[in-house]
């Protein structure tokens, strides 16, 4: 737990106002962190979210993963920025061992799914990945 607090500590004396979800390994903590960074109470925020205040309150305290259904709501309406989309999406869907956001892709792009597998194959590092992830982002 105290890690989590030093993280609050620490985002607390930041410029921008998001929270990197990069630096959570539960979506819950990730989502109590940032609405409580906003100023947000849990009834106000279920309510932005329609959603009752004890269902959200599960979902900070690990007691439920991430709600698929509820994602997209979750970005617009706790401000999640354009940089941190992915690390949001793979944070919950670690929550769920789901990664419902990249699945449709997946299944319909057979060369994905043979680059993953090779990759896992070879054991591709991290830092192979990164320039991996850079070249992609050269391609206009």
């Amino acid at each position: 737990m105290y890690a989590y607090s030093h993280l609050r500590f620490e985002r607390s004396k930041q410029m921008d106002n998001h929270i990197k979800p990069s630096d959570y390994k539960s979506f819950g903590e990730y989502i109590k962190d940032q609405r409580e960074f906003l100023g947000k109470s849990i009834r106000g925020l279920a309510a932005e979210l329609e959603m009752t205040p004890a269902y959200l309150s599960d979902i900070e305290k690990g007691n439920r993963n991430a709600p698929k259904n509820y994602l997209e709501k979750i970005i617009k309406v706790m401000l999640i920025s354009d940089e941190y989309i992915y690390d949001f999406y793979d944070l919950a869907g670690e929550s769920r061992y789901d990664y419902s956001d990249i699945f449709p892709y997946i299944k319909d792009e057979p060369l994905a799914r043979l680059a993953l597998r090779k990759a896992r194959d070879k054991r591709i590092s991290a830092d192979q990945w990164k320039k991996f992830i850079n070249d992609l982002d050269e391609i206009k």
